[in-house]
């Protein structure tokens, strides 16, 4: 668990170095949530919230944030009042694609690393990561809602 912890906490870095300069006054989460709203259908707080696996007090306070910085916008459907979605502005588009772009950056550098781990290794590794991530699941359907 620890080097689980160790690879975590070295990709966090990598990734605010990658971005050092740029966009430093978001936080990660205001980068994912950008990410999510720029990818689900009609985005709303209850969609986001599922999404990044977050309350929606969270999401609440994360997507006030990107509206006072003009990064997304909110609309109503004509057929429905009460429910609030959200779209990318230019600017969050803008870092919506920038992110993308990084992320790319970000797989081709592992690759670089995984292009030399044979097939095997990569299939026991992958059944492995398989194996913990269902018990997780089992483990969190036990424990009940966040």
């Amino acid at each position: 668990m620890e080097s689980f912890k160790e690879i975590y906490e070295k990709e966090e870095t990598l990734g605010k170095i990658s971005f050092k300069g740029e966009y430093e006054d978001y936080g990660i989460s205001e980068i994912h949530c950008i990410d999510f709203i720029g990818k689900i259908k009609d985005p709303n707080v209850t969609k986001i919230s599922q999404s990044m696996n977050m309350t929606r007090g969270a999401i609440s306070k994360i997507t006030k944030k990107l509206l006072n910085n003009n990064l997304v916008d909110k609309y109503k459907k004509p057929d429905n009042d009460k429910e609030i979605y959200f779209k990318l502005t230019k600017l969050g588009e803008k870092l919506y694609k920038h992110h993308e772009i990084k992320h790319k950056q970000w797989e081709e550098r592992n690759n670089e690393f995984f292009k030399d781990i044979d097939k095997e290794e990569q299939e026991i590794v992958a059944s492995f990561l398989k194996k913990f991530n269902n018990y997780l699941d089992k483990m969190i359907e036990l424990e009940g809602d966040v």
